[in-house]
């Protein structure tokens, strides 16, 4: 799946949630954003890979495309650094769960693709397609790209019903200082 399916997507479903839980704001947003397209470092071809080069090519030989960071492996170590980030640094605990939403989404969302995911790499290198090979999509296809508008159509109507009056706006000041 492509960076912008996997956004769409992720924050179609995050947005409900945020508000939902009260917790929609510039960070939260960007931060389920950053782990929607995260596990994709392994590849320097990709959204995240292109911006960090010279780990996304480590990665990529490490591990290879969809391997430990397309698992839960990968998604409680990336997670235990984000917590790190918390217990050190001060980052909020709220910040680092809709990280791991982000990461989960995009788990989820990658092995409805035709190829599925290793899930429980390290230790099994099977591939899971979520849609038992009947309900799935190819990277780039007629059926991502259907998805994509769709995500996108929801995410636009979702963000119409907000009530912006309820938006604190000092997020926005406070993220662009």
């Amino acid at each position: 799946m492509r960076y912008r399916t996997h956004l769409a997507t992720t924050l179609a479903i995050s947005l409900p949630l945020m508000v939902t839980s009260d917790s929609l704001s510039v960070e939260s947003l960007s931060i389920v954003a950053l782990g929607a397209v995260f596990p994709d470092i392994d590849e320097p071809h990709s959204y995240i890979g292109r911006r960090m080069i010279g780990i996304s090519n480590s990665m990529k030989v490490v591990f290879g495309h969809r391997g430990l960071t397309h698992s839960l492996t990968g998604l409680i170590a990336v997670t235990f650094i984000f917590y790190l980030g918390h217990t050190t640094f001060g980052l909020p605990l709220e910040l680092v769960h809709w990280f791991a939403f982000g990461y989960l989404a995009h788990l989820i969302e990658d092995s409805f693709s035709k190829k599925g995911i290793a899930w429980l790499q390290p230790l099994s290198k099977k591939r899971f397609q979520s849609g038992f090979n009947r309900i799935y999509y190819n990277t780039g296809g007629i059926i991502e790209n259907i998805l994509f508008v769709t995500a996108t159509l929801i995410l636009i109507q979702e963000v119409l019903q907000l009530n912006f009056s309820d938006f604190s706006f000092e997020y926005i000041n406070q993220f662009l200082h």
